[in-house]
């Protein structure tokens, strides 16, 4: 991990310079409803930091939020060590310290943890879920096609296809309908341009594609229009497409200010926070 977080603290230096409501299940969008009613809460590990390095976290958009992102993050087990000895706490204790407010809970995490235990990990993450009153779990796949070697080798390309083969078993078998999958791995699988070296932490365009992503796939599952339309000009799709029908078809670069300077970049090895949705984005 020292290297990777290296490399994460160097790109990090860098970028600084609607009325009724119902749930989605896993074949079947919601039907239409009020955002604010849905209130979102996004955990990852390092591999969506990048969305707070880069400034992108005003381009999730379209639902109440709160984005808990730390790297060395993992599941269930006790999280690994930064090289500045933060150890963060696990997605099951993030959920405890969150409490009951939210309705949605979206897992951006898994590249820190094994393929030993990702079936209890789930398991143990839906029950407690349920237990807060969450009524939906939109659980990210792992982009394999990656050279990224977790701390003590827990997690590299074949253990992340592993999960995400055992995910999508779990999906289909209707163990817990409330579990969607939103396909990150298959949408992003040919956009090297996105990441750094390691294949998964987001670099440059990589934030904006992956907050912009996740807006389009709640409001997809949502029945609401696309937050944002996917070129200048273009009327946002009302209801929203899912994302994962097809490969990335959005003009990142014409919709987002990409590359420029931005107030809200900056580098953390954990951050907790929201986009400016439902106020107007930085940029406007």
């Amino acid at each position: 991990m020292t290297a990777t977080l290296a490399a994460l603290v160097a790109f990090g230096a860098s970028a600084y310079a609607a009325t009724t409501t119902g749930t989605a299940t896993v074949d079947e969008r919601a039907d239409r409803v009020a955002p604010v009613e849905q209130p979102v809460l996004l955990v990852s590990d390092s591999a969506w930091l990048g969305i707070k390095t880069y400034g992108a976290k005003d381009a999730l958009r379209g639902v109440d939020h709160v984005m808990d992102l730390a790297s060395c993050r993992r599941r269930v087990t006790g999280s690994c060590r930064n090289y500045d000895g933060h150890v963060p706490i696990t997605l099951l204790n993030e959920l405890g310290a969150h409490g009951t407010h939210f309705h949605t809970l979206v897992v951006a995490t898994g590249y820190n943890d094994s393929d030993h235990n990702f079936r209890s990990d789930v398991d143990t993450i839906v029950r407690r879920a349920r237990e807060l009153g969450y009524e939906r779990i939109v659980w990210l796949t792992l982009r394999a096609n990656v050279s990224y070697q977790s701390p003590d080798d827990y997690g590299f390309d074949q253990v992340f296809r592993n999960n995400n083969a055992a995910l999508r078993d779990i999906v289909a078998a209707g163990t817990y309908p409330e579990i969607v999958i939103a396909d990150w791995a298959t949408y992003a699988h040919d956009r090297t341009e996105w990441f750094a070296r390691d294949g998964i932490h987001l670099r440059t365009a990589g934030p904006w594609a992956a907050a912009d992503y996740i807006s389009r796939k709640l409001a997809h599952l949502d029945g609401r229009p696309c937050p944002m339309p996917a070129s200048p000009g273009a009327a946002a799709v009302d209801p929203c497409p899912d994302p994962d029908a097809g490969p990335p078809a959005v003009d990142l670069y014409g919709i987002y200010p990409i590359g420029e300077a931005n107030p809200t970049a900056g580098f953390f090895m954990e951050w907790e926070g929201s986009g400016a949705w439902p106020a107007t984005p930085w940029w406007d």
